[in-house]
Order: C-alpha cells, then sequence, then structure tokens
C-alpha cells in the first residue's frame, strides 16, 4: 500500500517532531522514529488485516487509531481501498484525554 500524510498531519507530525528534538533529546526512541516504523507498517499491511482499532467514520471510510506508545501520540487514518492507499489524517496526543475532529 501507499501511505499519504493529509496535509495537517504533515504539519502535526513536523511540530511534533521539532518538540521532541528540543525537549527529549536524549530519549531512546524519538516520535520520528516511532513514526518511520508506523508509517512502513501500514505500507506492508493488508487492507483485511488493518492496524490499531476502529476509531469513527469519514465520508463512509473507517477511521482507525494506533498509539506510538513511546511519545504517546495517536495516528489517525484510513484506508482508501480503490487507490490502495493509507491516508494518516491525524495525529494527537493521547495525554489530551480528547478525540481530534477529523
Amino acid at each position: 500500500m501507499k501511505v499519504r500524510f493529509a496535509p495537517f498531519a504533515q504539519q502535526r507530525a513536523r511540530h511534533i517532531k521539532t518538540w521532541w528534538q528540543n525537549h527529549r533529546p536524549a530519549a531512546e526512541v524519538t516520535f520520528d522514529q516511532e513514526l518511520e516504523d508506523l508509517t512502513r507498517r501500514l505500507a506492508s499491511m493488508s487492507s483485511r488485516s488493518p492496524l490499531g482499532v476502529i476509531d469513527g467514520d469519514k465520508h463512509g471510510q473507517s477511521i482507525r487509531r494506533v498509539l506510538l506508545r513511546k511519545s504517546q501520540q495517536h495516528v489517525y487514518y484510513s484506508i482508501d481501498e480503490a487507490t490502495d492507499t493509507v491516508i494518516v489524517r491525524m495525529i494527537w496526543g493521547a495525554q489530551r484525554g480528547q478525540r481530534p475532529k477529523l
């Protein structure tokens, strides 16, 4: 599968990466490493066995959520089966305690 980041998800990824570089420079596993690993896993998964849990829908597509354990960020994505593409829609801090607007 191809993996594509929606514009706001790209912006959030850059913001979170910068925060980790500035505030957790000695962290063994950084946010960007976790996100790269998840991106590889999303690219190699089957649409019949998606990662994460269903957390709503948008325009008839299920939105799934995966937790990046070390950085405590939720990654929300959907699958466009017609184009065999995973669309990362949002990256959101798990500690916020509320769901983002998707």
